[in-house]
């Protein structure tokens, strides 16, 4: 039986480390999956992240995975620029003192999949090899446009790669036309932590977590049955166009609840993710963790 502890992209909230904190700790959150803060992470100077670390450690904010954008690259261009950037957030992981990185398996034109697979994990080797070397666990999340866009390349990539971990998006499913609960099943031998964030399938627009087809509570219950001791879930609302969205994603953010603010969409998302728990009987013990 598993026991939950939250953790989130605070960016969703705020722009600044300062923005980001508060929204964690009104919320209740120890972790964060830091993204971007003043701007990407893998930009910022070794100064400027031990900065940002130290400051994480004094307020009591611990991470729980570098939130990077590895892979999410075409797998038509030349791999050695992105080996660069991916020694850079190796390096992140190391300031931050996190052993995960979520990344991503590049993008392919889904019409040559086939054509493009070898290509994939060639890629995906020489990255699991430094990661292993640096004590880095590499999480996979599955996303649009990626090899690993729908169930049966997830199940593909994380059986062909042992050392590969893997972490589960349902919203992802859902904008894609795919089963939340398959790509659970595909996902749960190699299972890391979860994404939280809901979408509805038919209008392709992003809901509070348990408000959509994104199955949560049923795939909060598979990893429950599955998983041992701590798991993480990751709060990625995508309720509210924060400011750094337009550099992480190529697609059209459509909402469809309004907020005010960032701050009111990111507070809606923690409570409903923490409505999902208490309905499945988890209660909130002293020190933020979750269990039954």
């Amino acid at each position: 039986m598993a026991k939950f502890i939250l953790s989130a992209f605070a960016d969703e909230a705020s722009e600044t480390i300062e923005g980001q904190i508060a929204a964690l700790k009104r919320n209740g959150i120890g972790y964060i999956e830091p993204r971007n803060i003043g701007g990407g992470l893998l930009e910022k100077t070794d100064e400027e992240l031990e900065k940002i670390a130290d400051t994480f450690a004094k307020e009591g904010i611990r991470v729980s995975s570098f939130g990077s954008p590895i892979g999410k690259y075409d797998i038509d261009r030349p791999f050695e620029d992105h080996l660069i950037k991916f020694r850079r957030a190796l390096q992140v992981c190391k300031i931050f003192g996190t052993k995960n990185m979520r990344m991503f398996s590049f993008f392919v034109p889904q019409e040559r999949l086939a054509e493009c697979r070898t290509e994939v994990l060639r890629r995906m080797r020489i990255l699991l090899d430094e990661a292993k070397e640096a004590g880095v666990n590499l999480c996979h999340e599955n996303e649009t446009g990626i090899y690993g866009q729908n169930p049966s390349e997830v199940r593909d990539l994380l059986s062909a790669l042992p050392d590969l971990r893997g972490v589960f998006d349902p919203a992802n499913y859902v904008m894609n036309d795919q089963d939340p609960v398959e790509g659970m099943r595909a996902t749960l031998p190699s299972l890391e932590y979860l994404h939280i964030k809901d979408a509805l399938r038919a209008k392709k627009s992003i809901v509070p977590g348990g408000c959509g087809d994104g199955k949560i509570a049923e795939v909060i219950r598979l990893a429950d049955a599955a998983r041992e001791g701590e798991t993480f879930l990751s709060l990625e609302p995508h309720l509210f166009e924060f400011l750094a969205y337009k550099q992480i994603d190529r697609h059209e953010l459509k909402n469809e609840y309004e907020f005010a603010s960032a701050d009111e969409a990111f507070d809606c998302a923690v409570a409903s993710l923490k409505g999902i728990l208490i309905q499945l009987g988890y209660s909130e013990r002293e020190d933020h963790v979750w269990e039954k």
